[in-house]
């Protein structure tokens, strides 16, 4: 009995296989419904958003709405950088009905772009939508939507126009296919002209196509503000005309010309040679592109010796009559000979700097010594950045005492072994111009909100004070004597007081190790009425050994921008006048107080562009239009480009259309157009220019009006022209 009993409970012990199988069964299902649940949580919890993003993008869609990018205007509210009405074409990859090879064969020759590119564009970019070009003419859009392609997408958007080309183009900069500023103050000023984009999110339907009226939200854009510079547009543009001028004369491979207030620090024009169309930034290489006067450092020569100058008046050391022997032109110091490039005896203080007598400087400079000549070189500037509102600027290079040679002293006091850049140089001389005091350069103004409200932009205006009052009258009255008796004559104008110096300066070598027998840096920096200085200007040119010299080459150029200055001062004031006369008031300081509401515009050049865009142009301008003849694109305009106009005025515009019949077409006449205008001309008629000489056109092969097969050659003759760029009759003082 008790055998049987042991056997039973034995027997109930032991799991059968068909329990085990039940139970690793029910552990199983258990298992997998804890991995589903928190599988469920994970999704619900952790990736709520990335599955609530999927859903909303399959069943809506989100369209930007671009905010307006802001307007920049010159110090007389002449607009340089406007925005024009454009269309982006884009493709939605889930409503094509073909193949990618197909769409791009159809849309290649209306987006200008080769159907392989096209084709490799629409199959790499990942996600469903792709943009196929963007920024385009507004004319495009007809000839895509006749093509009837599902899932092109046509977008109304703005681009930025630059009507000036390459008037002001380093400091303006310009923006890339987004719209975000690169380069000048477009990237500087970028997220105060850019503004904030809204977006409208629409409802899709069951094919994912976009229903307009089912709106789920719409956020509307803030528009970007406008943006008024320091610059005259004019003395703009007689700077770029000049320095291209010196350019071509004297075999400058590149140049730079400053005009400033030395008063107030306000940059009046900024002008580099090479330069570039931002309409069209991409096809110019960076050289181009580079804002030389504040991103290139170089070594200044001559024109640096004010500093030591400013250091032995400031420090009592040296009367302007006090006299240095000049070793009659040849003078050896610690084994090395300085030399003058005209041999003197006995120099007084301020004649040593009218002659620019190396020798005499040096000695001035020992007697000072290093200390002295490095705290007068730091006060005015060098060796840091001016915190002037453009990007890429360098601080030059000033090296401390403690890295000095043995003669560091005698080369740093007639500028050598120091670098500086234009802008910092020009600032240094404001300071003597202005009784002292060293100034912050200043590009920008004003900002214009969308409401039209200014606000003026607040910015630390001094630097401190370099030198006293006297020693500043005392350095003017020398740089007066440089230009009207020293090596600046060729700066003198008869009945005005300029104040100037010239210098020329070796380029280093590459290694560091000498200097070039064939670059030189030729320069002259000026400014007048000296008196009570008004304007002060700079040129620097990047020349050869045979133009070396800054008296022959810098300060004639100094020149005929100031004649050019003063001739546009006087329109000005002429101007200022017989609005005064006829409205019989004036303000605290003479002027007639209207005469500062007077927003006068500069006409850019409308030529041989397409007539949509000239009437986004002109409106954005205020001003009104009247076409004669038919066409697409402008041929003529009156009155002509830099004309001063008043808003509500009316531009005639003379009209011309490309037609070819059996592949001729009609010769267009250029002769006596400014070159760059030609070619316009010409490119848009499929004609290739060959060109000889520069500036006005004078002859041209083919004659104008025979008939001619698109893509032929066609020879182009030029000759060199001054043109003024304002209405005003302007012209030189002899």
């Amino acid at each position: 009995m008790k055998s049987m009993a042991k056997g039973r409970s034995k027997k109930r012990g032991k799991m059968t296989r068909e329990e085990l199988r039940i139970l690793l069964t029910e552990l199983g299902l258990l298992l997998f419904a804890g991995v589903i649940v928190i599988r469920l949580l994970y999704i619900q919890l952790w990736e709520r958003s990335k599955y609530e993003a999927m859903a909303r993008k399959q069943y809506v869609l989100e369209i930007p709405l671009e905010a307006k990018r802001g307007v920049i205007y010159d110090r007389n509210m002449n607009a340089l950088v406007m925005n024009e009405p454009c269309i982006s074409v884009g493709l939605d990859k889930r409503q094509m009905e073909g193949t990618s090879q197909q769409y791009a064969k159809r849309l290649a020759p209306v987006l200008g772009v080769s159907a392989s590119w096209l084709r490799n564009r629409i199959r790499s970019v990942k996600g469903q939508f792709v943009w196929l070009r963007r920024r385009m003419d507004v004319e495009v859009a007809a000839r895509i939507t006749a093509l009837n392609l599902p899932g092109i997408r046509l977008e109304k958007e703005t681009r930025r126009v630059y009507p000036h080309h390459e008037i002001a183009s380093h400091i303006i900069g310009f923006t890339d296919v987004d719209n975000r500023g690169i380069e000048g103050v477009e990237l500087e000023f970028n997220e105060l002209l850019s503004g904030e984009d809204g977006f409208i999110t629409i409802q899709r339907d069951g094919f994912g196509r976009a229903v307009p009226e089912n709106v789920i939200h719409r956020k509307e854009p803030v528009d970007g503000k406008s943006l008024v510079l320091t610059i005259d547009y004019i003395l703009q543009t007689i700077a770029t005309e000049e320095l291209r001028n010196a350019i071509n004369l004297y075999n400058a491979k590149s140049g730079t010309v400053v005009i400033l207030n030395p008063q107030t620090g306000e940059i009046l024009a900024m002008a580099n040679e090479p330069s570039y169309n931002p309409n069209r930034a991409g096809k110019y290489s960076f050289e181009a592109r580079r804002n030389r006067a504040v991103t290139d450092a170089y070594e200044p020569g001559s024109t640096f010796k004010i500093v030591a100058f400013a250091a032995a008046l400031e420090n009592r050391l040296k009367t302007a009559d006090d006299l240095i022997f000049c070793e009659n032109g040849i003078y050896t110091l610690r084994g090395r000979r300085i030399r003058d490039t005209k041999p003197h005896a006995w120099l007084t203080m301020q004649d040593v700097l009218a002659y620019s007598s190396n020798i005499g400087t040096v000695k001035m400079a020992l007697e000072l010594g290093e200390q002295r000549l490095y705290d007068m070189a730091r006060k005015f500037g060098f060796g840091r950045e001016t915190g002037v509102a453009l990007p890429g600027e360098t601080p030059g290079i000033l090296r401390p005492i403690s890295k000095w040679t043995s003669f560091s002293l005698a080369s740093m006091s007639i500028g050598q072994e120091l670098a500086c850049n234009t802008l910092q140089l020009a600032m240094a001389y404001a300071a003597v111009a202005n009784g002292g005091e060293l100034l912050k350069p200043r590009i920008a103004s004003e900002v214009i909100g969308p409401d039209r409200r200014k606000e003026p932009i607040s910015y630390r205006q001094s630097v401190g004070r370099v030198i006293s009052p006297e020693t500043a009258q005392q350095l003017k009255s020398m740089l007066i004597r440089t230009v009207e008796k020293g090596t600046g004559q060729a700066a003198k104008i008869e009945g005005l007081k300029i104040a100037g110096k010239t210098g020329t300066a070796q380029r280093p070598l590459a290694n560091g190790r000498g200097y070039s027998r064939d670059e030189f840096v030729a320069s002259f920096v000026g400014f007048f009425p000296a008196d009570r200085p008004k304007y002060l200007v700079l040129v620097k040119l990047d020349t050869d050994k045979e133009h070396q010299w800054g008296g022959k080459t810098a300060a004639p150029t100094f020149k005929r921008i100031v004649q050019k200055i003063r001739a546009y001062d006087r329109a000005l004031q002429s101007e200022k006048a017989l609005f005064t006369h006829r409205n019989g008031t004036t303000d605290k300081n003479g002027r007639q107080a209207a005469t500062q509401e007077l927003n006068s515009i500069v006409l850019p050049d409308l030529t041989n562009r397409q007539l949509s865009a000239v009437k986004a142009i002109l409106e954005g301008l205020s001003l009104k239009m009247k076409a004669e003849g038919s066409g697409d694109f402008v041929l003529n305009q009156q009155p002509a480009p830099g004309t001063r106009m008043q808003k509500g005025q009316e531009v005639v515009l003379q009209l011309f259309e490309v037609v070819a019949a059996d592949g001729y077409l009609k010769m267009p006449d250029v002769t006596g157009l400014p070159l760059r205008q030609a070619l316009s001309k010409l490119s848009v008629m499929g004609l290739k220019p060959v060109v000889y000489g520069h500036g006005k056109v004078i002859r041209q092969k083919p004659e104008p009006g025979s008939q001619v097969r698109t893509g032929i050659r066609v020879v182009v003759e030029c000759e060199p022209e001054v043109v003024l760029p304002t209405s005003v009759k302007v012209g030189y003082e002899q």
